[in-house]
């Protein structure tokens, strides 16, 4: 039987990055700022969602192509087949810096566009977590 696979989008007011997670503020429906957290620990897969200002498409770079100037959207995939889409494209700092950051906080996920892999089959899913799984076994300091 297929995972069921959710979909949140957020629209930021403020990005942070705590010391275990990826925090993310926005306003609810009451316009109380609110806080929405990714731990690290918990992340899949993460890659931008680029603007491509040539052909006006959104195309998802491997992460050799990646450069702190892109401006688009965050794409973040969590163990629970959560995919978090972390609207930025019109935030003050472009998705490009925002992923190279974020890159530096994670123990170990997958970063960039996996073409080789894709999250949505459950075989190509179980086989990512358990190479994160097998990552975590050999370098429990990673995760402390």
């Amino acid at each position: 039987m297929k995972e069921m696979i959710r979909c949140l989008v957020c629209r930021p007011e403020k990005v942070t990055f705590g010391m275990k997670e990826f925090l993310i503020w926005e306003r609810d429906l009451d316009e109380k700022l609110t806080c929405r957290t990714i731990p690290y620990d918990t992340m899949v897969l993460a890659y931008p969602e680029a603007y491509d200002e040539k052909t006006g498409e959104m195309t998802a770079p491997e992460i050799q192509e990646i450069t702190g100037s892109m401006k688009g959207n965050l794409i973040i995939w969590d163990r629970q087949r959560t995919m978090f889409r972390v609207e930025l494209f019109d935030y003050e700092e472009n998705v490009g810096s925002i992923f190279m950051r974020l890159a530096d906080q994670i123990p170990f996920a997958f970063l960039g566009s996996t073409p080789w892999m894709q999250i949505q089959d459950d075989q190509d899913f179980a086989e990512m977590l358990r190479m994160i799984s097998l990552y975590k076994n050999l370098n429990p300091q990673c995760y402390d």
